[in-house]
């Protein structure tokens, strides 16, 4: 990898890192505070943090849509990786982690995104929080993948970050 694209994986890293934990907490506390258990009675004028259930919804709805840009430009950056994964049989099963991450981070932005085109389209309530329900669902699994690769990548950050520091 050259010295520009490494600058480029470090940063979009960085925003995917902070973006997801917007996204990840945004998500978790509207589960938490508004859906579970609610049956669709949401009340929300209700305040978490400070702040409503639309404020903490605009907030996940955004963070979404920067993790989304950035995993596009962070699947371009490894672009190769995935070709060669792909192309032969053993490197998928021993890069299964991975590929399993990849798999469930689409079904979870699919299954998210879905209720956002109901709703545009006037589509019908029913479908839309039936699809936010599995999105709520696979992302609890998606989350435990997520978990285990950051923490497998955590030393090449804080490498990547004292790096960045000595150039200053």
């Amino acid at each position: 990898m050259t010295v520009k694209n490494a600058k480029v994986n470090f940063w979009v890293n960085t925003g995917l890192l902070l973006f997801g934990v917007v996204m990840v907490f945004s998500g978790l506390l509207l589960q938490l505070v508004y859906h579970l258990g609610h049956h669709g009675g949401i009340d929300a004028n209700q305040l978490a943090l400070g702040m409503n259930y639309f404020h903490w919804s605009d907030v996940h709805k955004v963070s979404i849509v920067f993790v989304s840009i950035g995993m596009v430009f962070h699947i371009i950056l490894h672009r190769k990786w995935y070709t060669t994964v792909f192309k032969k049989k053993k490197t998928v099963l021993k890069n299964q982690q991975v590929v399993l991450l990849t798999i469930i981070f689409l079904s979870v932005a699919i299954s998210g995104y879905i209720p956002w085109i109901i709703k545009l389209s006037g589509g019908s309530e029913l479908s839309r929080k039936d699809f936010i329900e599995i999105h709520d669902k696979i992302t609890w699994v998606w989350l435990g993948y997520l978990v285990f690769h950051v923490c497998q990548r955590f030393k090449w950050f804080l490498s990547a970050i004292k790096k960045r520091s000595l150039c200053l």
